[in-house]
């Protein structure tokens, strides 16, 4: 149970990044995209322990909808059937990462004395220590996968700073903003 919440606020998380993320785009430059017509969802295909905590929350539902509407700009049709050309699958993850800021002392007092010609003087202070600040990053990654071959042609990655407790309209168009950057030259070499 545990497993299932914490993957469904990961992938509503990555969804609304709190600054742009970055992108990365790689692919097998000697395949011959131009074939692919139709598509089918990995899950859908074959069926794992993953595929069955995804088909039960409403962030699989969005990724589904965002991704075939971008897919279908590009002329490529959801297909149900078992002879579609490529299969399309993502993967998100959430880390939680740390600033630290450092004072240039350790926690705890300090002090220093002095004396020169003008007279001597004494110092004394206090530091808390380096400071630290926690926030959340995520990376949300699209594959194609050839269903002839079974591998991996093309891969997208979205990485970014998540907001705070988005909004689910935030989410949406988030979502939409990353598959929209993705998928907007896909499938590579060709025109929409």
């Amino acid at each position: 149970m545990f497993r299932t919440v914490f993957f469904i606020v990961v992938i509503g998380m990555i969804s609304a990044c709190a600054s742009k993320p970055t992108y990365e785009l790689d692919y097998d430059q000697d395949f011959d995209f131009s074939n692919f017509k139709t598509y089918r969802w990995y899950d859908d295909v074959v069926h794992s322990r993953e595929a069955q905590y995804r088909k039960f929350n409403s962030s699989d539902k969005r990724i589904r909808e965002v991704v075939s509407k971008e897919l279908a700009v590009h002329n490529l049709r959801e297909s149900k059937a078992e002879g579609a050309d490529f299969w399309i699958n993502y993967t998100v993850s959430k880390q939680r990462q740390q600033i630290i800021h450092s004072t240039g002392y350790d926690k705890g007092m300090h002090g220093g004395v002095s004396a020169g010609s003008y007279g001597s003087s004494v110092m004394v202070g206090y530091s808390s220590g380096p400071s630290v600040r926690e926030y959340d990053e995520g990376t949300a990654i699209l594959d194609v996968i050839d269903a002839s071959t079974r591998k991996i042609v093309w891969r997208g990655i979205a990485e970014g700073r998540l907001k705070d407790h988005p909004t689910m309209s935030e989410r949406y168009k988030a979502t939409t903003a990353v598959a929209s950057e993705l998928l907007g030259d896909f499938p590579p070499g060709t025109a929409p």
